[in-house]
Formats: structure tokens, sequence, C-alpha cells
């Protein structure tokens, strides 16, 4: 009975993440078809929003039933998880009171550099992938470590769709916002303004 269940939350978080995954993708491939980000709740918000319970549901709920049958991890590895699942869970919710919830739903909103945007673009995104790393490894499942899998892969290539639609936001504010603060983790690398790098070239050529 509980194996019969934990295939059947498996097919559904399997399902759900490939339609998450593949609207994704198209939106990233096509220049007419936005499936993410929605800017208004539209159909494809709802229809998201709907994978993404499905989704949360059936990761979660194959990590509970199947729980360290492939592997039991180490105590070291249990604990660095549980440490890490913490953290990446703070940051999410940090983020995601900074942003607001609509607009981490992918509605309009304004342009956010505060709080945990200071350091990150994508903050939400770096817990996120935190979370579902160190979730999937502490569960020791092979099925919850390939839905955990697909949900990292996801949020490590949403930004690939939201940045041209950012763009067309709010334009000259996030085009410095990008340049200044790195896509998920590392160092600024801010430009420096186009007369010093008119006079470096100059320089450069005499």
């Amino acid at each position: 009975m509980a194996l019969q269940a934990t295939q059947t939350l498996f097919s559904v978080g399997l399902l759900s993440g490939g339609l998450l995954l593949g609207g994704l993708l198209a939106t990233i491939v096509s220049p007419t078809f936005q499936f993410w980000p929605h800017g208004t709740r539209n159909w494809t918000f709802w229809v998201s929003w709907s994978a993404w319970m499905l989704y949360g549901v059936g990761l979660v709920g194959v990590a509970h039933l199947d729980w360290w049958h492939w592997y039991e991890p180490p105590v070291v590895v249990q604990l660095v998880c549980v440490l890490v699942f913490v953290a990446g869970t703070a940051l999410s919710i940090w983020a995601m009171w900074t942003l607001g919830f609509w607009e981490s739903s992918g509605l309009e909103g304004h342009l956010q550099t505060e709080g945990p945007y200071r350091f990150s673009r994508n903050p939400q995104y770096v817990g996120f992938i935190a979370m579902l790393a160190s979730g999937g490894l502490l569960a020791g499942s092979i099925q919850t470590v390939i839905l955990a899998i697909g949900g990292i892969v996801w949020f490590l290539l949403a930004p690939l769709a939201e940045e041209p639609w950012l763009r067309e936001q709010y334009g000259d504010a996030y085009e410095e916002y990008l340049r200044s603060v790195p896509r998920f983790l590392g160092r600024t690398h801010r430009e420096p303004p186009q007369q010093e790098q008119t006079d470096r070239t100059k320089g450069g050529n005499q």
C-alpha cells in the first residue's frame, strides 16, 4: 500500500514538475510565448500555481513515505543537511517577505533591491536550491532526489526567462542592478561609467 502511494505521489510530482519545466523552457526559447513570469493573473498563473502545489505535495509525500529507503546518511551529513535546509528556509522566507508574496508568484510589482536583494538578484532561488539539495540528500530516497533535481534545474533556469521581462518592466534601473548584483551568489561586478570606459579606450589606442 505504501509503495503504491509512493509511486502515485512520485508520478504526480514528476508530471507537475515536467509541466513547469516545459513551460519555462518554452518561455526561454520562444519570443512570443510566456509561461513565466506571468505578469497578470492569466491562465498561466493558475496552471503554474496548481502545478507547484502538486509538485510540492508529490515531493514531500515521497520524501515521507520513502525516507531512508535508498540509504541512511551518516550523522554528520544529516546535521549539515539540517543546517543548510534551515538556512535556505530562512533566506527564502526573508526574500519573499521583502519582495512580496504576489511578486514572488510572478506578478508585476516594483524593482526590489533591498534586503537580501542587495547581495543576490534571486535570493529566493538560492534558498530554494539549498532546501531541495539538502532535503533530497537527507531523505535518502532516489525518487526524492529525482524530484529535487527537477526543482533545482527549474530555479537555475528561471532567471533566463525572467531577465528579458524585467528589462522591459524596469529599463535602465534594472540594467544597473543587473550589472551590480550577481544572479545567484558571488562578487559584485559594477562596470565603470561610460565616460570612464571611453577614456580607457582612448588611452589604449594612443
